[in-house]
């Protein structure tokens, strides 16, 4: 997740210095400023197969904003279960449907 974003605002700053002639980078996308999931396959049953789903936010912990953890514990968790099962799911098919280049593929998030 944090990558595809960086590399987005990479790519966005390029456009702008070379197509639209900018100065210099546009974009940012610092890793202190975004946060990551990640979901962990624990089993492959369609019916009982469970995953472990962690969110954290911050990725790079923050201190001055978040002194006692560094990171807001509202948007940093995990569980497991069988939500995180059919997350799992849902997100391979969705990232094979964009490889492909189906129609709307530019609408699937990174």
């Amino acid at each position: 997740m944090p990558s595809a974003v960086m590399a987005r605002a990479v790519v966005d700053s390029l456009y702008g210095m070379i197509v639209l002639g900018l100065p210099g980078p546009t974009r940012t996308a610092s890793m202190a400023e975004i946060g990551a999931s990640c979901v962990a396959s624990a089993g492959a049953s369609w019916l009982r197969g469970t995953a472990a789903s962690m969110t954290m936010f911050p990725v790079v912990p923050d201190f001055e904003k978040y002194p006692e953890f560094g990171r807001d514990l509202h948007f940093t968790f995990g569980e497991i279960g069988s939500a995180g099962h059919w997350i799992k799911t849902l997100l391979h098919y969705m990232f094979l449907y964009k490889a492909r280049g189906r129609p709307g593929w530019w609408l699937v998030p990174e």
